[in-house]
């Protein structure tokens, strides 16, 4: 059955500063964590939960592409927590030097409770964190005119893919607004589409490679199958076009 969710209307709430931001820069680096072979999933039922304890300081992992199965690895998926949405910060890029070099895209996503089970709903997405670079970034806030903010802590649903892959709902729609594909902007959930904001699926194949993340403002889930105990929060407003 299709989850009827909707995007809200809203008003900004909390002031992002660029000055705010670059806290980030400053905090006490915490412990990395590495997909270590195990595959992140590209769902959020398939999601590897992220369990150490504390903030975390960076992610790593690799998109494969395709795989001796015939089964493809363009997309990670990795469960966390939101714990301080003020210095909130994902950056990915490629890592090594290896022959295929991922160009990544990033998606942020609210873990919420509906009709008995977990949904993975659009909250933020960027492309290029700026002109010429080759890598994305994340904030607490969107850049694209709509104004989508994360202000609550909670737990999230972080998702890398190479280019050219998107998520998409129960009815293939893209549920980000495809202005995150411009270069220094990262965008909220789409204007306009039929069905909802959840992750149901991916768009197509992406670029892959190897690739690491640095975050700020995030940490693990307590402890493996602890994402059933967590009360869920986060949230995302969004203020209407006008």
């Amino acid at each position: 059955m299709k989850a009827a969710f909707r995007r809200c209307n809203g008003s900004l709430s909390v002031a992002i500063s660029l000055s705010t931001l670059a806290l980030a820069a400053t905090a006490v680096a915490g412990p990395d964590w590495d997909e270590a072979g195990i595959d992140a999933g590209s769902t959020l039922d398939t999601a590897q939960e992220i369990t150490m304890s504390g903030a975390l300081n960076s992610i790593s992992g690799s998109l494969t592409g395709l795989a001796l199965t015939g089964e493809g690895d363009f997309q990670d998926c990795f469960l966390m927590r939101v714990t301080n949405p003020t210095i909130f910060s994902i950056s990915a890029g490629p890592r090594g030097t290896g022959q295929a070099q991922v160009d990544p895209m990033l998606f942020l996503f609210r873990v919420d409770e509906f009709g008995g089970g977990k949904v993975a709903k659009a909250v933020l997405a960027n492309n290029d964190g700026f002109a010429g670079s080759v890598g994305s970034k994340l904030g607490p806030t969107s850049t694209d005119g709509q104004t989508t903010i994360l202000n609550q802590p909670g737990l999230y649903l972080i998702a890398i893919a190479g280019f050219g892959s998107q998520p998409v709902n129960a009815l293939g729609e893209r549920i980000f607004s495809q202005s995150f594909l411009e270069a220094g902007v990262i965008g909220g959930p789409a204007n306009q589409i039929s069905g909802d904001y959840l992750l149901n699926g991916w768009s197509a194949p992406g670029s892959y490679g190897d690739y690491v993340m640095t975050v700020q403002g995030i940490s693990g889930v307590p402890a493996p199958g602890a994402i059933a105990l967590l009360a869920l929060g986060g949230l995302a407003r969004r203020r209407a076009p006008r």
